[in-house]
């Protein structure tokens, strides 16, 4: 615990995690140290991706081992099938979950769309993934050709991200903060990616309680009847309160993390899937925080929202912060540092994702602000800002972390559509600077930039970044 302020900037999410410590939890910090060192090899790209069972066949970073693998591939085309292997995942995550599986952008962006197609070898669709998968089964193809295809896949992923994950027209009020989850009634907490109909039976049966319990999500963007869920913490603090007591149930999500389910059972907190929703009635047992641990902003959910409130604004600017909680990085650092620098600056600051949560815990999105961050989509809201505010006026995209490998692809389809972008934590592309640098000119000829460091960036490194546009 000496190292506490590693974890994150929240003194009260500090004082979780000891709390945590005392009880003998074991927590995500506690398995990411113990997981050091991490393997080198797959940081740098340098662990074969490739479908073969004659392996596995690793490179040498540093040149004193191993110079190719078994099949003679070397260390360029290992970390650009690396890449394209990330890019199919981002793309097959982007297909499962499009309702239209054909890609199509904002109207604004529809030239620099198809440009890129045309620079990287015609239009992409679906079938680009059965042509990367193919790529993969056994190395042949030459970097440039796996790095194209690795662009193409990327804007395929942006082109399927048709629909923002709020699903709702206008602009939504947005509650965040540990003391969403004080009251009187019953509070169960909601983790994953649900279904409405999850959602539905969990309101069904939160309103059937006396006294009539609430819902609020956990580092989630949720929907519910027109209004976002309160949301008590971003992803990475999810265990720090679920260890809190301050929960009476936790509704779990297809897509939570195994140890959400585990933690709660090793503290005796009810837990429960869809199936079990609708007869759930909870009573209240738990102690929830101070009320006034809250803040509140308002989210542009819609493409037409993002241009009403970003294309006429008369800054120098916009910096959009956007990515997931990463533990390479104090929770919180980048986006609290980030914002208000960047307003500073003269820039206007949009955010989505746990950046928007941090940012807007820290009051810097609330309407009473002066010059208020604007919160945006958690999935389409960089798309919608690039296209509202158009790519010469956007300064920069920071993911300040991503998370999986869509998150990976989206960054990279946004540069590919024009627009400077970095990504904060480091990518495994430091294996060979071939491949970065052929990279960079692909994305140069599009009229984007790919930004990214060997180490967790500081807010100062992100700060040039943004100051070099």
């Amino acid at each position: 615990m000496e190292s506490i302020h590693v974890k994150t900037v929240d003194p009260i999410g500090q004082d979780l995690l000891r709390g945590a410590a005392a009880k003998g939890l074991d927590l995500g910090w506690e398995r990411y140290e113990r997981l050091q060192p991490q393997d080198g090899f797959l940081r740098t790209g340098l662990s074969c991706a490739y479908g073969c069972l004659q392996g596995p066949c690793r490179i040498d970073p540093f040149g004193r081992g191993a110079t190719q693998g078994i099949c003679g591939l070397d260390r360029d085309g290992m970390v650009a099938a690396s890449l394209l292997r990330l890019c199919l995942h981002g793309a097959l995550e982007g297909l499962t979950e499009a309702n239209n599986q054909e890609p199509a952008w904002p109207a604004e962006l529809g030239p620099a769309a198809k440009k890129a197609e045309k620079v990287l070898g015609g239009d992409v669709s679906a079938a680009d993934t059965f042509a990367a998968a193919k790529q993969l089964s056994r190395p042949g193809a030459s970097p440039d050709d796996l790095l194209r295809q690795a662009l193409r896949l990327s804007l395929l992923t942006v082109g399927l991200t048709g629909e923002g994950a709020l699903r709702a027209a206008g602009r939504l009020s947005c509650r965040v903060g540990y003391g969403v989850v004080s009251g009187a009634g019953p509070v169960i907490g909601l983790c994953g990616r649900p279904t409405s109909d999850l959602v539905a039976a969990l309101r069904d049966s939160t309103g059937a309680s006396e006294p009539q319990g609430q819902i609020v999500a956990l580092g989630e963007w949720i929907v519910a009847d027109g209004e976002l869920l309160p949301i008590a913490c971003t992803s990475g603090e999810v265990e720090a309160v679920l260890s809190a007591g301050w929960l009476d149930a936790v509704a779990l999500g297809p897509d939570a993390d195994p140890a959400i389910a585990r933690l709660c059972r090793s503290i005796g907190l009810p837990v429960f899937g869809e199936a079990e929703a609708a007869a759930a009635r909870m009573t209240k047992s738990a102690n929830g925080p101070n009320a006034s641990q809250c803040a509140e902003g308002q989210v542009l959910c819609s493409a037409e929202e993002a241009r009403a409130g970003l294309a006429s604004n008369g800054s120098a600017g916009l910096a959009i912060l956007a990515g997931s909680d990463a533990p390479q990085i104090s929770l919180g650092w980048l986006p609290t540092e980030l914002a208000p620098a960047l307003r500073a600056k003269g820039l206007s600051v949009a955010a989505c994702g746990d950046a928007a949560l941090w940012v807007a815990k820290a009051g810097l999105a609330s309407l009473d602000s002066d010059r208020p961050v604007s919160l945006l989509d958690p999935l389409r809201g960089p798309l919608d800002a690039l296209a509202a505010a158009g790519p010469e006026r956007v300064k920069g995209i920071c993911f300040t972390g991503v998370k999986t490998s869509r998150d990976l692809a989206f960054a990279l389809g946004l540069a590919v559509l024009g627009a400077r972008v970095s990504v904060a934590t480091p990518l495994p592309l430091w294996g060979s600077a071939g491949v970065r640098d052929l990279l960079n000119e692909k994305i140069a000829a599009l009229g984007g930039a790919f930004a990214h460091w060997d180490h967790p960036a500081s807010p100062d490194e992100v700060l040039a970044w943004f100051g070099e546009s």
